[in-house]
């Protein structure tokens, strides 16, 4: 049993006063989400990248939305953030994975802007082409704990040698653009981490086969290992030691982004589930008849609702806000803990109303929950969001 697309949707009744030009870049991709929903379920039943993945992302960057974050200078869209978070909320009722892809090229033009102009120029020319990025950060050691990396970026006289491991290095099996987060100076802690651009080809980079995840399949993962990897002082993005500034703007653009990718689990989840109540019958009625049924629905409706006004607000506050300031560090977080905590709940209840059919693998529902999962821990868990937003009211400022 497959679900298909369902008709029912919290966009009938849409209170978040969007502009003409949102509500119909809303509208375009979740008709694009539906004409993807076939190439998702394929491509989820194995890890790495197989014909199905390929169209799919083929079919994201036909449709502009991998080149969002390029500036107009450069020949992109130069999207406001709300219209990021637009589209990657629609891909999301779909597939949590495939709206990640583009929330990952947009952390990477947040952090290509901070190259010198040869490099900002070539990196946007190949992005506008399809080129695909990844972003080397994480290390199997150390995780968040961005202050124990260990991959360095040893001073030579011209340039710098780099060399180290990474993991959960989305795309890299693909990407042609690498931005890597390696120590300059180790004794200066996070304030000694850099971060550089390397091509994608480079015969120092190692790339192991993708990682068999629980969800988030369509952005597979890889283990990277970088040996002897020889670059010039300009391939770096940034001044030396600035790596955790630089990568602090993308992470708040990822942090809104996963918010965004939770709150279309959501939507995806209980779209499915409102069709599927009224189909299903129980007792002599529909089971959407069922109070209890009714119950989970009103639910789920009342924290979407509540949620797109977090995000949305959010989003157009990063409009106008210095992306690596305090104030935006914190609503990023605030958001991508509260909407993929709302996503963890709004899934499993799908789960519940389809009942033991819920559990099916090819029940649409099943990959949301997967999904759902992820959201909770990607870009930082959730306890890491709550110590964040903790901070603030500690304090006093909030």
């Amino acid at each position: 049993m497959v679900t298909q697309a369902p008709e029912a949707s919290p966009d009938t009744y849409d209170i978040h006063r969007l502009s003409t030009e949102h509500t119909a870049l809303r509208t375009r991709t979740r008709a694009v989400a539906d004409d993807l929903i076939e190439l998702v379920r394929r491509s989820d039943q194995q890890p790495g990248y197989d014909d199905a993945w390929f169209e799919a992302t083929g079919r994201l960057h036909d449709e502009g939305y991998f080149a969002m974050s390029v500036p107009t200078e450069f020949g992109g869209t130069g999207a406001d953030l709300l219209s990021l978070a637009l589209v990657q909320e629609q891909l999301s009722r779909v597939d949590g994975g495939i709206a990640n892809c583009v929330s990952h090229e947009a952390c990477a033009a947040q952090a290509i802007l901070r190259a010198n102009d040869e490099i900002r120029s070539m990196c946007f020319e190949q992005m506008l082409g399809g080129a695909l990025t990844c972003i080397a950060i994480t290390e199997p050691q150390s995780g968040s704990d961005l202050g124990a990396m260990k991959t360095t970026a040893t001073r030579t006289s011209d340039g710098y040698v780099i060399n180290g491991a990474k993991t959960i290095a989305s795309l890299a099996g693909v990407a042609k653009i690498y931005l890597i987060w390696a120590m300059t100076d180790p004794d200066a802690g996070t304030r000694g981490i850099s971060t550089f651009f390397v091509p994608g080809d480079h015969p120092g980079i190692k790339v192991e086969p993708a990682i068999d995840t629980l969800g988030f399949r369509q952005l597979p993962h890889h283990d990277v290992t970088f040996t002897s990897i020889e670059v010039p002082e300009s391939a770096r993005l940034g001044d030396e030691g600035a790596g955790l500034s630089v990568f602090s703007e993308a992470l708040n653009v990822g942090r809104l982004g996963g918010g965004a990718q939770a709150l279309g689990l959501a939507i995806g989840a209980y779209e499915h589930a409102v069709r599927w109540s009224r189909e299903r019958t129980t007792f002599g009625k529909p089971i959407v008849e069922h109070q209890a049924i009714q119950f989970k629905l009103v639910d789920m409706l009342t924290g979407i609702t509540t949620g797109r006004s977090l995000l949305y607000d959010v989003a157009r506050f990063m409009d106008d806000t210095d992306l690596g300031s305090r104030e935006v560090g914190m609503y990023a977080a605030m958001v991508k803990q509260h909407e993929s905590d709302l996503a963890m709940r709004v899934t499993e209840e799908a789960v519940e109303v389809f009942g033991a059919q819920g559990i099916w693998k090819s029940n649409d529902v099943e990959r949301l929950y997967r999904d759902a999962k992820v959201t909770q821990i990607v870009d930082g868990p959730n306890e890491l969001m709550r110590m964040r937003i903790g901070r603030e009211i500690v304090r006093g400022r909030i």
